[in-house]
């Protein structure tokens, strides 16, 4: 058991320069800090000889939902990363709640993000989710959102339409529970299905339930190509009338005509909102290529009460064909805005289509002979629209711009389904941020990055006792050497744990060495403590 560190490199997570020092540690806790160099030989004391000490970083947008609760490999792919913290429950994508009648139309949606969920598991409600997660021996402290998406496929399943009255009370009741079981904020998913389909006034009302509770807002919003600046604007106007802090997730602009503009048109309505007293901030990933789900390439009008099935016939690809390189109202079509060549099949579950993971849509149609707008809803509608997909969407300068927002902070927006080929970012976004963007390219110093990862994001979500080098503090903690801190994964072998954390301690405790995890769980449930949210 360490009892002490001294001579480290101290980022504390304040944002405030590097200084020599070291931590006292007891019951899991920071119980001193204090400066300048130490020769104290203690058998309980590591000498740190110069490396780096921060916080444990803070994830706050992942899909860790379902691994977090039956993955036994949860919180390696984490601690090779030095998270000590993360967040699930992200973009209204979630598994609970669910109901007897939609549960399953809702785990085959979620599927490709999240997961496979049984559908005999005997949880319903957040609040029995969370109760789940607090019996378990959790590797990495764990926090939830609630989903609206889920709250709302719960009520409606996937029909497409908003709420009665009477359903709305339902979906608001659904984010009591979670909200008054401890529940971090709630998060909306609104290009996703059923949520592009519900009102307003259904929105407002669930993120007002939310902020009665002390919460936040985050938010996946409607559009993020040629719609950002109009999609901003709505979940500003939104959060505003629930009067409910706003934080919009993975913030990018989409699109190659977009690229170097709309994200600065974007950036001056949040910071007008700003002004005037609105509670918003936004995180961003390190990458210049998203992920998600293969459904949200399908333009909706096409399987308004359809199953997936559609997509394989003449009609269905006939009707695909129609509006997939059209302009759509409201909704952001991808692939007419970046076509097929930067749509890249990222996971399968069907053995004979896994040899086109890690390929493009183009790439693979083109081998085939085919249209590769025939090739992806057969392939959609073979697979039951069980695909996962990286998208190269955006501009290298766009993300660098949103990085270095004062008001940003780093997110992996990690997807956990099963996926052959999948994003580089659930193994490697946190030591690629600071080997890129503070190592190589020098866009932040060490101590803004690390404010980025550590206790911005906690503050963020409500969490008080974490993302410091404070005394009070937990002793989550990252040891490493700056200049061999890195991501190993990319888009041609993602799969790579990282490398360069030399010791990460979770609640004090020992819980990875040379970005490895060591046998023990240390983490544990963090529900919100209090009705006060503190907005930086």
């Amino acid at each position: 058991m360490i009892r002490k560190i001294i001579n480290a490199r101290i980022v504390d997570g304040s944002g405030e320069a590097p200084f020599l020092g070291g931590v006292e540690i007891k019951d899991g806790r920071i119980n001193r800090v204090f400066r300048g160099p130490s020769r104290d030989r203690a058998e309980d004391v590591l000498d740190a000889q110069g490396m780096v000490l921060t916080p444990g970083f803070v994830d706050i947008h992942r899909h860790h939902d379902i691994a977090a609760l039956l993955d036994p490999e949860f919180g390696s792919i984490e601690l090779a990363q030095g998270i000590t913290t993360a967040v699930c429950g992200n973009c209204g994508l979630a598994p609970f709640p669910n109901s007897d009648r939609t549960r399953a139309m809702q785990f085959r949606y979620i599927e490709p993000c999240l997961g496979k969920m049984p559908e005999d598991t005997p949880i319903h409600l957040v609040s029995e989710f969370m109760d789940a997660l607090e019996e378990k021996k959790l590797p990495i402290h764990v926090g939830v959102l609630v989903g609206a998406g889920a709250c709302a496929s719960s009520v409606i399943g996937y029909e497409h339409r908003g709420f009665t009255s009477e359903e709305r009370q339902q979906a608001v009741m659904l984010v009591r529970d979670g909200m008054e079981h401890g529940a971090l904020g709630l998060s909306f998913g609104i290009m996703y299905e059923p949520e592009c389909y519900l009102s307003r006034e259904d929105q407002v009302a669930m993120a007002r339930e939310a902020g009665l509770a002390g919460g936040f807002v985050s938010c996946h919003i409607r559009g993020e190509g040629d719609s950002l600046v109009e999609s901003v604007k709505e979940i500003i106007g939104i959060c505003e009338e629930a009067s409910v802090p706003l934080n919009i997730s993975h913030f990018k602009s989409t699109g190659l005509k977009n690229w170097n503009k709309a994200i600065f048109e974007a950036i001056d309505v949040i910071e007008s909102a700003r002004a005037r007293g609105v509670r918003v901030t936004c995180d961003a990933y390190p990458y210049n290529a998203g992920a998600t789900t293969a459904m949200s390439l399908i333009p909706p009008e096409v399987l308004e009460g359809r199953s997936t099935d559609y997509l394989a016939t003449d009609e269905g690809i006939s009707h695909l064909k129609r509006l997939i390189y059209q302009k759509i109202p409201g909704w952001d079509n991808m692939v007419e805005s970046i076509g097929w060549d930067r749509v890249v099949i990222g996971g399968v579950n069907l053995a004979k289509n896994r040899e086109y993971a890690g390929k493009s849509v183009q790439q693979i149609s083109d081998a085939l002979g085919m249209d590769p707008t025939e090739f992806f809803a057969r392939l959609v509608a073979e697979e039951e629209g069980k695909v996962g997909i990286t998208i190269f969407s955006m501009s290298e300068t766009d993300v660098e711009q949103v990085l270095k927002l004062p008001y940003s902070v780093v997110i992996s927006d990690s997807l956990y389904g099963g996926m052959e080929h999948p994003h580089p970012r659930l193994y490697g976004s946190f030591p690629r941020f600071l080997r890129k963007f503070v190592v190589e390219d020098g866009v932040l110093s060490l101590e803004e990055a690390v404010r980025k990862m550590t206790f911005l994001p906690a503050k963020r979500v409500g969490l008080k006792d974490r993302g410091l080098i404070e005394p009070g503090y937990a002793a989550d903690l990252n040891l490493f050497d700056l200049q061999s801190i890195t991501d190993q994964a990319d888009f041609v072998n993602p799969k790579q744990l990282a490398e360069g954390i030399f010791l990460t301690l979770v609640e004090g405790k020992e819980a990875a060495a040379n970005s490895r995890r060591l046998e023990g769980a240390y983490g544990k449930l963090l529900r919100k403590q209090g009705t006060e949210y503190e907005f930086e």
